[in-house]
């Protein structure tokens, strides 16, 4: 009797060793499912130009008034602007991501953006990205006459609203802001070979780069195509001067699952003929739903 006692005892304790075993292996796999990444998703708004001259307006040009509610639209719906940089950290360190990020871009980095985006963005406290074409701010101060419409930011004005806090500056090239023969933007051209494009958009962008650190003291991570213009080769490319992302111009939702993937971040075209409720509603429930 006392042997069958003492076997019950340890089938027991093995019944009771195998439980806690298994609550532990529960547990662990419970804490591996819920530090599992979820999927990012962020609305990318692309902006160029904002003019008042109503003749000037277009696909790429809004004016100042409908930026401004479209910043209204973004605070009543409980939105958060953010910079691509928090983007990455969030990827690479972990850091907390607001609810409903959006980030606000403008490309080719206007006079206008300085004139009327800037002094919004600081009054609705929202941050944007501003892309320069690094060859027109250098050229900027030789400019007689500046106008909001054409012109574009010197190096000067970039450095004071990066410094504020609202704006942020990422590399849209130095020279390649323009279709010439073959060459369309960043992307290769079908006559020239892989080291020869290697070689051409290195130095382009690095100079772009340079400019950059030496005028604003930030250095880009992000490289923002040219009319959305790259080729297959391009992502290594980048990728092996330091980019961390890349913008193109296809007008889809971002759902966004590891860093690999902020090379292929997606924005939409705001466009000078309907209103903020009608478009940012449309964009908005496309990106978060």
């Amino acid at each position: 009797m006392f042997f069958t006692v003492k076997l019950d005892r340890l089938k027991l304790s093995a019944v009771s060793a195998l439980l806690v075993i298994a609550v532990c292996l529960w547990c662990v796999s419970g804490n591996i499912r819920s530090e599992t990444p979820k999927p990012v998703r962020v609305c990318v708004i692309m902006y160029h130009g904002l003019v008042k001259d109503e003749s000037l307006q277009n696909k790429y040009v809004i004016s100042p008034g409908l930026f401004e509610q479209d910043l209204e639209y973004l605070k009543e719906e409980g939105c958060n602007t953010i910079f691509l940089s928090e983007l990455i950290e969030h990827f690479e360190e972990g850091t907390e991501l607001p609810e409903k990020p959006v980030i606000i871009t403008f490309d080719d980095g206007y006079y206008n953006n300085y004139t009327y985006a800037y002094p919004l963005l600081k009054k609705y406290q929202s941050k944007a990205v501003i892309s320069p074409v690094g060859i027109g701010s250098d050229k900027a101060p030789e400019e007689e006459y500046r106008s909001p419409a054409y012109s574009q930011c010197t190096w000067q004005e970039l450095r004071e609203m990066c410094e504020s806090g609202y704006v942020e500056i990422q590399n849209h090239t130095y020279d390649l802001h323009k279709i010439s023969g073959e060459r369309r933007g960043a992307a290769k051209s079908s006559s020239e070979s892989v080291e020869e494009y290697s070689t051409m958009l290195v130095s382009d962008l690095e100079k772009a780069n340079s400019r950059i650190k030496e005028e604003t003291g930030t250095m880009p991570q992000c490289i923002v195509y040219p009319f959305g213009a790259s080729s297959e080769e391009t992502i290594d490319i980048v990728k092996s001067m330091g980019f961390k992302a890349a913008l193109d111009c296809e007008e889809k939702p971002n759902v966004l699952n590891e860093s690999k993937d902020l090379y292929h971040i997606h924005r939409y075209l705001r466009p000078e003929d309907i209103s903020s409720a009608d478009f940012l509603g449309e964009k908005l429930n496309e990106a978060f739903s």
